[in-house]
């Protein structure tokens, strides 16, 4: 496995940004009794990949430095991209990160690395606003993604940007959002009219989260459409020991086989 941070200069940002990535190399034999020799994965099949985004004020490197992401996704032989996000609902005119996320990172992702463009093989996922901003991103490109999931997230952004960001002198008006294409409700609606294929869900939210309510709103709409969606609830506020254990049921969730071998030491056989 390695573990990499890129930096590169964006088109959409117009400034240079940071960006980790997981990808699967080897199958890990350290400490193997048996001394094989490490297996490098090094052939051409382009790998699938989780798109996966931090939540409000934090950036790129959270993700590897808070959870075990790194050895979860070298067991399911998955490339992780993590990037930095500034603004979830384009309220800034000097930045384009929906573009940068949807759009230019990919792009540039599938340059350097031989990871998979297939819908099959793309998912995107996040925590808190992550989350949002990933299925923001899924229901405006459902050609692109198969999956789409959110930990903790305000789906519903108008109820939260009245709820909690009202006096905000930065951010969008939540009134502003309504019906267009930053609408969680909205963008559902007009994939169902236009027949499209809608991404399969998750959601997850703790019970003493203050985006509860929120999340079980969006869930009853989600059921509500017949959509395809996995819900996860368990005890739990809006805090990092919570994500760490659901973001393993997350990726337990995907379509993805596991590439973990028992060694026999592993086993307990003699």
């Amino acid at each position: 496995m390695a573990v990499m941070r890129v930096t590169f200069r964006s088109t959409n940002l117009r400034t240079v940004t940071d960006v980790n990535i997981i990808y699967p190399l080897k199958k890990d034999s350290f400490g193997d009794p048996e001394g094989r020799t490490p297996q490098y994965d090094l052939d051409d099949n382009k790998k699938c990949v989780l798109w996966l985004i931090h939540g409000g004020g934090d950036n790129y490197s959270d993700w590897v430095n808070r959870t075990r992401i790194p050895e979860l996704a070298e067991a399911k032989n998955l490339v992780v991209v993590m990037p930095s996000i500034r603004d979830f609902t384009s309220s800034r005119s000097d930045t384009d990160y929906y573009g940068y996320l949807s759009e230019e990172l990919p792009a540039f992702i599938r340059h350097i690395l031989p990871v998979s463009e297939a819908r099959e093989d793309n998912f995107i996922a996040g925590l808190s606003m992550g989350g949002y901003i990933s299925y923001r991103t899924a229901l405006n490109n459902p050609e692109k993604y198969s999956c789409v999931g959110s930990l903790s997230s305000p789906l519903d952004i108008v109820a939260d940007y009245k709820a909690r960001h009202a006096e905000s002198k930065t951010l969008a008006r939540a009134d502003s959002l309504i019906g267009t294409d930053k609408d969680i409700y909205a963008l559902v609606e007009k994939n169902l009219k236009e027949k499209k294929q809608i991404p399969r869900m998750f959601q997850a939210c703790g019970t003493e989260d203050f985006t509860w309510e929120i999340n079980v709103s969006m869930r009853d709409f989600f059921r509500s459409k017949g959509l395809d969606l996995t819900w996860e609830e368990g005890p739990g506020m809006h805090c990092w020991y919570f994500w760490s254990i659901y973001i393993e049921k997350l990726l337990n969730w995907l379509p993805l086989s596991s590439s973990e071998e028992m060694h026999k030491f592993q086993k307990g056989e003699s």
